[in-house]
């Protein structure tokens, strides 16, 4: 077939236009062909027996077809028993393309036949029945063609059932059948001048639609990258992020000063002196724990040799009491003892002066009563009264804690025989080593002396 060639080509060059015009109607048959080969026989004569070469082949082709559609469509209406030896004849037929020929007397395939000669007798007595539905297939073939070749026509309204049979009638007088060969080249002929007419101005229109979208999609392109450019690498996005990186120096500055501070802070609070007397402290705490710890232990085995003693003899068990008994009644003794000084300096008030009956000398100070109690107390040190500070306002001695605070005691006190002080803020006490000559004088008590003496 000749290649179609764009009108607007051959309008803008005359001379290929006659020259293309000159081979497609006068050199050239429409499949290419020339038409030389029209004006002697001999080639006439070859041309005709091609052609109807070409049609038998083409039946031949149809036939197998039709024969396959058959075989393997179950909507054909064909029995199921004869679709077997359908299929196997048609499958036979298209392994071996030449069997079709009655004329052929080729040996190879001598043994296929030996071997499907009860099919193909099947195949052959099957015949009458297979008339109906080979028509059937193609009429329809036909009718398929035929639509393809009428495909122009298809847009006209379809006759209605009442007006087919008038219409069929007057197409049988007024026109002589026509054959689908001829159908088909018109059909060819008007597919080619579309081709040649419609569809260089469709592919032109494509293109410039394809040019619109091409400007569209450049323009969407060019809008993204200027977006883009705004919302991350423009001027207010560098401005946000300098701003951002600041403020992160900023907090950054802030924190070293924050550490310097702490540092310093840390310096100030832990001074040599403060740290040594932690680690006194801390060896302190070590220490008492560890005698705690052994006390407690001397405490069980106590307890335990009053458990044992307590259950080997039964007899005292029923005297004492159990442990709990005799726990209260220690108790009960440790008060009386507190309670003894304050009964002996009540007797010293009310006792006889003359000199008969001497005073009742004063028993010793409660230091003496307590020193079991005092041995029991946690003492972190003993510091010298020299040592410690007094204050004359507030009447106290004082002495700086590991703690921060610092260690106090009253005059009053010391006076009174007490030589613990007492931190307010921990739990440490130290021990003050003193004689009474080194406490001030009480000018108080002198001054109510002498009135007293006086009245």
């Amino acid at each position: 077939m000749i290649p179609p060639c764009d009108p607007a080509i051959l309008e803008n060059n005359p001379h290929f236009k006659r020259l293309y015009q000159n081979l497609t109607t006068t050199l050239l048959n429409p499949d290419a062909s020339t038409r030389a080969n029209d004006a002697q026989p001999a080639i006439r004569a070859v041309l005709e027996d091609l052609k109807s070469c070409r049609a038998r082949h083409a039946k031949k082709q149809i036939k197998k077809q039709t024969l396959r559609q058959l075989a393997f469509d179950p909507d054909t209406g064909l029995p199921d028993d004869f679709r077997d030896a359908i299929t196997i004849i048609s499958l036979y037929l298209d392994s071996s393309p030449n069997q079709l020929d009655l004329d052929n007397d080729d040996h190879d395939g001598a043994d296929a036949l030996s071997l499907l000669a009860p099919d193909i007798d099947i195949f052959y007595s099957e015949l009458p029945v297979l008339v109906k539905p080979l028509s059937s297939a193609l009429s329809s073939s036909l009718n398929d063609l035929r639509t393809i070749a009428n495909a122009s026509d298809a847009s006209k309204p379809a006759p209605t059932e009442s007006s087919r049979p008038r219409l069929r009638a007057r197409q049988s007088v007024n026109r002589a059948p026509v054959s689908l060969s001829s159908q088909l080249e018109d059909r060819l002929r008007k597919l080619r001048q579309k081709q040649l007419s419609e569809l260089p101005a469709a592919r032109t229109r494509m293109a410039a639609t394809a040019a619109e979208v091409l400007a569209t999609r450049a323009a969407v392109l060019e809008r993204t990258v200027m977006l883009l450019e705004r919302a991350k690498h423009g001027a207010l996005a560098r401005a946000t992020k300098a701003k951002a990186e600041h403020l992160a120096m900023v907090a950054q500055g802030v924190e070293g000063k924050l550490s310097v501070m702490k540092l310093d802070l840390a310096a100030t609070i832990y001074t040599p002196e403060t740290i040594a007397a932690l680690s006194r402290y801390r060896q302190h705490l070590q220490d008492t724990r560890e005698q705690l710890e052994e006390r407690q232990a001397s405490a069980l085995e106590e307890l335990k040799a009053y458990e044992i003693s307590d259950t080997g003899a039964s007899r005292g068990r029923s005297e004492l009491g159990s442990i709990t008994e005799i726990t209260r009644r220690y108790g009960n003794l440790i008060q009386e003892i507190e309670e003894v000084p304050s009964i002996i300096c009540g007797h010293s008030l009310i006792q006889p002066t003359n000199e008969h009956h001497p005073p009742i000398k004063s028993p010793d100070p409660p230091t003496k009563i307590f020193k079991m109690a005092d041995e029991a107390l946690s003492i972190y040190d003993e510091i010298e009264i020299e040592d410690m500070t007094f204050d004359p306002v507030l009447q106290i001695y004082h002495y700086p804690c590991p703690c921060g605070d610092r260690f106090e005691i009253a005059i009053d006190d010391l006076r009174d025989g007490e030589e613990i002080a007492v931190c307010p803020s921990c739990s440490l006490m130290i021990r003050v080593v003193f004689d009474m000559d080194d406490l001030p004088k009480d000018d108080s008590h002198q001054g109510a002396g002498a009135v007293a003496v006086q009245a």
